[in-house]
Parts: structure tokens; sequence; C-alpha cells
């Protein structure tokens, strides 16, 4: 069927609509990916970084290489601890005799010091998967089970072993509390055989906070009895306290975020065993379950969602609306259904 001429303008008209609003998009970010990623390119626009939502220091975008995770201590032993102040995202995980260990993400930010570096869990890659087919993992040591468990995931292990020039040993401190790690050192070391692209954003950012939040000044957190964390707002971020005081990193800053991200899961018991008889847990990460998330002094109550390992974890409101963190850094807390607990105060 012959268009009219009229038919032809308004056709003309409509299309030179479209394209102005998409243009409009792109130039503010936010058009669709495959439009934006042409439109950034064309512009030389900087890209925000994917785990944060934020441009660098001096407005520059996200270096092109993947996620690295470093697994840190959490003992009194090891402390102060190094480099956590640097990540973009923290992820602190249940292990054994009810204390937790760190898994610190870095992908914009480098850190030249960042431990004491510890050994790899049956969780690591479960939480790592999500962010990469290929994703970079240092640490120090691991369960035959562990390592079998991080190769079939495609998980690239830079140990103290496979990357020795990237680590040092602290002779100021105590055996197995002294090993330290450079982010730099790390990437360039691995540099042959990571994917140097940009990686994909895991959450979603906004300015905006949902109308459904409200307002919190502190948090308890307990993954047991005896390992208890408080988190307060202050100096618009959400500052972790030991014991009634701000936990202080090892270059004098206090450790503090932009988003604290509590996830509920459910942890059992596995057929791994430590030295001293503890059971190593079984963290579930597929699944749904209760979650929490501070932000801007702000609570938003909701839950998590993931289908499989492959698939990013959801966090969305009851009503199913996607909750959007605060654009900056995230410090994500598995906290265990059946031993743990958490509480907020105004």
């Amino acid at each position: 069927m012959a268009l009219t001429q009229r038919g032809k303008v308004a056709i003309g008209v409509g299309a030179a609509a479209v394209v102005v609003v998409l243009a409009v998009l792109a130039f503010t970010g936010n058009a669709p990916d495959p439009i934006q990623d042409i439109v950034d390119k064309v512009t030389g626009r900087p890209k925000p970084c994917p785990l944060t939502g934020e441009l660098r220091a001096g407005g520059k975008g996200a270096p092109a290489r993947p996620p690295l995770a470093v697994k840190v201590e959490n003992s009194d032993d090891a402390f102060p601890l190094a480099g956590l102040e640097r990540a973009d995202v923290i992820y602190e995980e249940p292990v054994e005799g009810g204390i937790t260990r760190f898994a610190a993400l870095f992908q914009c930010r480098d850190a030249t010091r960042i431990g004491p570096v510890r050994s790899a869990r049956t969780t690591d890659p479960k939480i790592l998967r999500q962010y990469s087919d290929e994703p970079l993992l240092a640490y120090s040591g691991a369960n035959p089970k562990v390592t079998t468990a991080l190769d079939e995931a495609g998980v690239v292990s830079l140990t103290e072993t496979s990357a020795n020039d990237a680590y040092v040993r602290d002779d100021s401190r105590s055996v197995p509390h002294n090993l330290f790690v450079s982010t730099k050192k790390l990437y360039r070391l691995a540099q042959r055989t990571i994917d140097s692209s940009l990686p994909e954003a895991i959450f979603r950012f906004d300015e905006e906070i949902s109308a459904l939040s409200k307002p919190r000044a502190s948090a308890s957190v307990a993954f047991s009895a005896s390992n208890v964390v408080g988190w307060t707002w202050s100096d618009d971020r959400w500052v972790r306290e030991l014991d009634g005081e701000p936990m202080v990193a090892e270059n004098g800053d206090a450790i503090a975020v932009d988003n604290v991200v509590i996830q509920e899961v459910v942890v059992t018991d596995s057929d791994i065993v430590d030295v001293a008889g503890f059971p190593s847990p079984d963290v579930k990460l597929v699944g749904r379950g209760r979650a929490w998330i501070l932000r801007d002094g702000r609570l938003v109550v909701g839950r998590w969602r993931r289908a499989s390992l492959d698939d990013v974890t959801v966090f969305e409101t009851k009503g199913g609306e996607e909750i959007a963190l605060a654009p900056g850094t995230t410090f994500i807390q598995l906290v265990p259904k059946d031993d743990g607990e958490v509480s907020f105060d105004r």
C-alpha cells in the first residue's frame, strides 16, 4: 500500500522525534545500552565505575579491567586491616566458629596494600560468579575441595604461589596475619589471561531513594553471639563499628561506605573441617530471602532473589520494585538466617 505525502511526513516527523529523544537520553547517559555505547565511543563520554555508579577522581571513566577480589582476615590478630577503605564492594561472609572474613572487590580504584590475606572458601566462587565468567580472586591457600569449586566456577586464582611477585610478608606482624598484596601488581601479573573489557554493572544506582524508606541512624548485625557489628550514619556515610567504636583501617581512615546491604542467607555445615575441628559453613546464595538496604541515613526493607549462580542477585521491595543503591561503595553482609540477628535504631 502506497503512503500518501501526509503519511510520509508524519512518519518522518515521528522518526525525527524518536531520534531526538534517544539523543537526549544518550547525552545524559540514560539511553539503551547499545545506543549509549555508540554515543559514548563517538563523544568520548567517560563510563562510570560499574561497581559504584560513579566516575573516578578527576572525572575519569572506569578502567577496562575485570573486578578483582581479595580475601581479607577479620580478627583481632589481623587488625588494623589494610585496603578495605579502597574497595568498591566488600562482602562479609561467615566462616568457621561464628567469625567472618571479607571478600574485597576492586575495579575502579587501586590499593597498594591489602590484607592480611587469608584462605578461600566455597562461598567465594558463589559470590564472584555473578561478576564475571572468569573472576579474579587473590587468596592464601584453600582446602582441596575449595580449589576444586574455584576451578569449576572459572575463578582465576592469584595466590602467593601463582602470583608471588604481588605479595609481601610484613615482618612486624605475626604469621599468618602478615601477608599483604597490591592490586596493581596483581592486575599486571594477570593481564595476559584476563578480559580487558569493562564489566557490566551489577547493581542499579540512583541518587533518589525509594519512597518506602524509613529514617534510621544505626544498625546492629550479629553473625553469631560472639560476632556483632554496628553501623552508624555519620558525615553522610555508614561507619562500621566494633565495640561501639569506629573500625579504623591501617591508614587511620574509618571503614565507611555509602550503602550497607544485609542479605539473610541459609547457612549449613559442610563436610570441610578446619584444623580446630570446626565445620566450614555452606552458604546458600541461590534462591530468595530477606534483605535490608541502608543508604542516605535511611532503611529500605526488601528481599533478594537469584535464580542461579550465573545470574545476578537482585534486591527488590516486597512489591517487586528493584531497590536502587546510592552511587558509591557498598558493604554486603551475608547474615545466617538461623544464628544471625538484625536490628535498627532511629
